[in-house]
């Protein structure tokens, strides 16, 4: 596997990295992290994005030359590399960019990818494809200079939760410290991805959670955010992204659920678990999925209908 990326890197005139829709630090993070080490290694390398990079990871588009991708724009690519995507589908309008580019390299983490690359390296036991990009490059021993050390951090510690999730191997906190020897600032890492919270969306926490309902004796718990709600404080989709992890937090729950209504219409569902509950494959039974215990899904139906399609579910689940 090594030897035949090897092999596609050196062949390639003109490389390019996509992330996957509405981007977390993962996809961000390993898309930044081997572009940097590639760029490094002389390589002519663009850093495509399909989605507007949210606000508490602008700091990386600081160093890191993301490019908004349109169609057309691979029909000079000769590798394309797929990072953290682990569905064809997840890169939007942007998935045209596969049938642009001449080779496909598929690099994730998610179970169940169904290998849509020529090449696919998917290890379903690592923490993050920052871990396993960071593998890459020490395999192939490419130059990796402090941007992308910072961007392979991120996307380790907010896809671990701060290692706090049971993906944490030794490895894992092994990759962290061997990038904290390069100087990565972790302080700048956490303050601008945990601690630097738009004010209008604290104060829309406040609201929703007004709204929060628990059931099946509190082991489940629900919160929906409207577009109404989302636009009465001028926040698109992306944002509340730890919403779901904070109800996930209360004591006796065992699976979170956060329901936000789209723009375009349907529902976006995203999927907590902190017991032995895999959420991966109620996911997957609304057509998503993910990990066992963090997983999502986008549906046509709307937030009542969803809600109500959800709860029969559970009600299978539990009993």
């Amino acid at each position: 596997m090594i030897n035949k990326i090897k092999g596609e890197i050196e062949r390639a005139n003109k490389i390019a990295l996509i992330s996957h829709k509405s981007p977390d630090g993962d996809s961000l993070g390993s898309v930044a992290g081997l572009g940097q080490a590639l760029m490094e290694a002389g390589k002519e390398v663009t850093l495509f994005t399909n989605d507007s990079i949210p606000g508490k990871y602008e700091f990386l588009a600081e160093n890191n030359p993301f490019v908004q991708y349109k169609k057309g724009m691979g029909k000079e690519i000769d590798l394309l590399f797929v990072l953290d995507c682990g569905q064809a589908s997840r890169l939007d309008y942007s998935e045209t960019v596969l049938q642009e580019a001449k080779i496909v390299i598929n690099i994730d983490h998610h179970m169940k990818n169904p290998n849509f690359g020529h090449i696919n390296w998917v290890d379903t036991e690592i923490s993050s494809t920052c871990e396993l990009v960071l593998e890459l490059i020490n395999k192939l021993k490419l130059p990796l200079n402090h941007a992308g050390a910072t961007a392979l951090y991120t996307g380790i510690v907010t896809d671990t939760g701060s290692f706090m999730y049971d993906n944490t191997a030794p490895k894992t906190l092994r990759a962290a410290a061997n990038l904290l020897e390069m100087g990565v600032d972790k302080d700048l890492i956490y303050r601008e991805t945990y601690q630097s919270r738009n004010i209008q969306e604290v104060k829309l926490l406040g609201d929703v959670l007004k709204d929060l309902t628990l059931l099946f004796d509190g082991r489940v718990s629900f919160t929906s955010l409207s577009q109404e709600m989302l636009k009465s404080y001028d926040l698109d989709i992306q944002a509340m992204d730890e919403l779901i992890d904070f109800t996930r937090d209360i004591a006796g729950v065992e699976i979170s659920i956060v329901l936000k209504e789209m723009e375009s219409g349907g529902t976006k569902i995203g999927f907590r678990s902190k017991s032995d509950r895999r959420v991966d494959s109620l996911a997957r039974s609304f057509g998503g999925g993910g990990h066992e215990k963090a997983a999502g899904a986008t549906v046509k139906t709307d937030l009542t209908e969803t809600r109500e399609q959800l709860i029969k579910a559970l009600e299978e689940l539990f009993h």
